[in-house]
């Protein structure tokens, strides 16, 4: 008769240690596996380079976003047609193996929300040669910041006009106010008015500069190997964990199996 008993954790403990074989065997078959799959595979090196693609501002200094520098669309512009075209031409690689071999993240802190972050792409190079590796890392961080500089640029022109204009028109009216000719009060009160504006325009030109402006955080100076002895335990160690998992079910279902022949006998 079928025993009607719950079983406990007692039990399942004694059917895992009675199934301990099943466990070893596959624990260690999973870590043999691991280890010939990094023997036998193409060794990959992997380099990295990170690029801060600037904050985009409004003129009364609020931080707003562009598809370049928003790190939810950031990535999809970085592997864009334009950008690996250029990657392509600066390496002598063709689209297909830039495409493939990089691998672009624009990560977002958490707790914090798309418009008020800086935007800081970390670019992947994976390829057979470390040499290739590198370059492509590097390559890929330049035309980055060269596409993130292109809008910087004319901002900062804009302001550094103004600036040089403003400069220009208080110097002007400065001389004036020396010689004594016209309005004194009036020269005056527009010569104020002309330092405002060149102390605005002064004050926004360094928050352009400060916040705004795009850079290379660091570029790849060497390429990790997937078949190093540190890669090759990791997946050695996985594998053999996955092994432990399989063998520890596999000895559950043959001691379940087993206790139910038992118990109809």
């Amino acid at each position: 008769m079928a025993s009607d008993r719950e079983i406990t954790l007692g039990d399942v403990g004694r059917t895992i240690w009675r199934g301990k074989w099943y466990i070893v065997i596959a624990a260690v078959v999973g870590a043999a596996i691991g280890l010939l799959f990094t023997l036998t595979s193409t060794t990959q090196y992997t380099a990295s380079a990170k690029v801060y693609l600037g904050q985009a501002t409004t003129m009364m200094g609020n931080l707003a976003q562009t598809a370049g520098t928003n790190p939810l669309t950031a990535a999809t512009v970085l592997q864009g047609d334009v950008v690996v075209d250029a990657v392509a031409e600066k390496t002598g690689l063709t689209r297909s193996q830039v495409n493939s071999g990089s691998d672009i993240s624009v990560p977002r802190a958490p707790g914090t929300t798309s418009t008020n972050q800086p935007a800081i792409a970390t670019i992947t190079a994976r390829t057979a040669s470390t040499d290739t590796s590198i370059a492509l890392a590097n390559a890929y961080a330049e035309v980055a910041l060269a596409g993130a500089n292109s809008g910087y640029a004319r901002v900062q022109q804009t302001l550094e006009n103004q600036v040089r204009v403003a400069t220009a028109d208080v110097a002007a009216l400065r001389a004036q106010a020396n010689r004594g000719g016209g309005s004194q009060s009036a020269i005056i009160s527009q010569l104020a008015s002309l330092r405002t504006d060149l102390a605005t325009a002064q004050l926004q030109l360094a928050r352009v500069q400060q916040i705004e402006a795009p850079a290379v955080v660091s570029l790849a100076k060497s390429a990790a190997s997937s078949s190093s002895s540190s890669n090759r335990m990791r997946t050695a160690i996985i594998g053999g964990l996955i092994g432990l998992l399989l063998g520890t079910v596999v000895a559950l279902v043959v001691g379940g199996t087993r206790r139910r022949g038992a118990s109809a006998t």
